[in-house]
């Protein structure tokens, strides 16, 4: 299998039990003036975010897991540092924003993403 890139990309293709959309920031014209907004570039995308643990961290008061996120994803999907890329899994939303640049292969790439929070959770709705 390996070696034949179309048999990986169809075997990694296999686990992408998720899908995104890829948000990002773009500059746009509008009545000659140059204005900043989010643009969603990528909807429906099929990946797979997996979630991995590193050790304790303690410090005199408390201890935490420091969690670490990567979203696995086709090869051609361009990602840039700064991205915006809301999974959804079973229904439900989280947002994270890409942490650097994405390790790019054949078969697929991966992206170390950091969460930005739940989308839609009760945290943002009541803001006004």
């Amino acid at each position: 299998m390996f070696g034949n890139v179309k048999a990986e990309r169809d075997a990694i293709e296999a686990t992408y039990t998720d899908i995104c959309d890829v948000v990002r920031n773009v500059e746009r014209e509008v009545d000659f003036v140059n204005e900043h907004g989010e643009e969603t570039v990528y909807k429906n995308v099929p990946c797979a975010l997996v979630m991995g643990k590193n050790p304790i961290e303690t410090t005199d008061t408390a201890a935490f897991f420091n969690y670490t996120a990567k979203v696995f994803m086709p090869p051609e999907i361009e990602i840039l540092a700064g991205d915006k890329i809301i999974v959804t899994r079973y229904g439900r939303k989280a947002e994270y924003t890409n942490a650097g640049r994405a390790a790019v292969y054949a078969a697929h790439q991966e992206v170390v993403v950091a969460e930005d929070g739940a989308v839609g959770s009760d945290n943002n709705e009541n803001e006004n």
